[in-house]
């Protein structure tokens, strides 16, 4: 496997290359990353995955390289080995919103709530601007029967975006909305941010 576009500098002696200015490391990372990102884009997943790794192991290490390697994996199904990358990924660099985002999903789905809190909360933290971390802890809230916690992450989704078309077919809150507690909150907050004909989708008899 070829890298064509790799400078010079990286190809010298371990002594030299270790002078490679900082920046210029983060600029290969950032360029290695795209690449893996268009594959990820285009389904290439599998060839994702191993361009990354290549890359990875001949070239420089890198959290933006290192998180597309991971999805890949997601997006072959291949959790458990995500995981390991995603977890690498925050390694190189804690800071990095979408691994941590995307670890708390897997851990929502084992249903391991603490963890997938932890994991929003950073994500959160990092992305106040977009809503999809608030989002999903308010889905912890939810399955935890927290009607405030529920509510107080609901809000801030709403107030960075989230829309309540969203959820529109989503199994998961038609049960939350079997919670009274958590059906008040979801009338509530849908009447006065959106369209309370939206309802009618919580509206599902039990099986």
């Amino acid at each position: 496997m070829t890298f064509p576009w790799i400078a010079i500098p990286l190809l010298l002696p371990a002594a030299r290359a270790a002078r490679v200015p900082p920046d210029y490391g983060d600029e290969i990372v950032r360029k290695a990353a795209a690449v893996a990102g268009r594959l990820n884009q285009d389904g290439r997943h599998a060839e994702a995955a191993e361009w990354g790794s290549e890359f990875q192991r001949h070239v420089v290490r890198g959290g933006a390289v290192e998180y597309e390697v991971g999805l890949a994996w997601y997006r072959l199904g291949r959790i458990e080995r995500a995981e390991r990358h995603y977890r690498r990924t925050l390694r190189e660099d804690p800071a990095y919103a979408a691994a941590w985002y995307d670890l708390g999903e897997i851990q929502l789905a084992r249903w391991d709530l603490d963890e997938a809190e932890e994991a929003f909360t950073q994500a959160a933290r990092l992305r106040p601007d977009h809503w999809a971390g608030f989002f999903r802890l308010a889905e912890v809230a939810a399955r935890r029967g927290d009607a405030t916690g529920f509510e107080v992450h609901l809000r801030d989704a709403l107030a960075s975006g989230f829309s309540f078309r969203v959820i529109l077919g989503d199994p998961n809150w038609v049960e939350y909305y079997r919670n009274p507690a958590l059906a008040e909150v979801i009338r509530r907050l849908v009447t006065v941010y959106s369209d309370e004909r939206l309802l009618q989708v919580f509206e599902v008899p039990p099986r």
